[in-house]
């Protein structure tokens, strides 16, 4: 059951809308808190997906991505671009969660000929593990996957 308001000749459909708007929330607070922690032995250090690290500038396509899909309730000559902007959104969360994943598991992956060696490389000395910005990042990933299909059936 759709609730649907009419605001002039503008119909908007509210669950919708808070649909949404959440995920235009998840997106802004992906961007914003740190994925990942990178710890050496004297200091540590967040990475957000802005860092070059991760996804660099293409991290605020997320953004520009999830606001468009929220314009896409209120405008109406935006509907019919939904479909693209909801698979635009769904590749740049994937490309964000692997990005993440391949750093993560980059760092873990140890060479078993070196291991009794001494580290010759500073990203030998590094450990890579998941922060709190990762629960958006991931929750992104699994709304987007939902309302792109949800955009593809209708």
């Amino acid at each position: 059951m759709s609730r649907a308001r009419r605001i002039g000749a503008t119909r908007i459909d509210l669950n919708e809308l808070i649909k949404r708007s959440a995920l235009a929330v998840l997106a802004i607070l992906a961007v914003l808190l740190p994925v990942l922690k990178v710890s050496l032995v004297s200091e540590s250090d967040d990475i957000v997906l802005g860092d070059f690290r991760l996804l660099g500038g293409a991290a605020y396509l997320l953004l520009v991505a999830f606001l468009c899909g929220l314009s896409t309730v209120v405008i109406d000559s935006m509907r019919a671009h939904s479909r693209f902007i909801d698979m635009a959104g769904l590749i740049i969360a994937v490309a964000a969660v692997s990005r993440a994943a391949y750093s993560l598991s980059a760092s873990l992956i140890r060479n078993p000929i070196a291991v009794d060696a001494p580290p010759q490389r500073l990203d030998q000395l590094a450990q890579v593990s998941l922060s709190y910005g990762s629960v958006p990042l991931l929750l992104i990933l699994f709304g987007a996957l939902w309302q792109s299909r949800k955009s593809w059936r209708s």
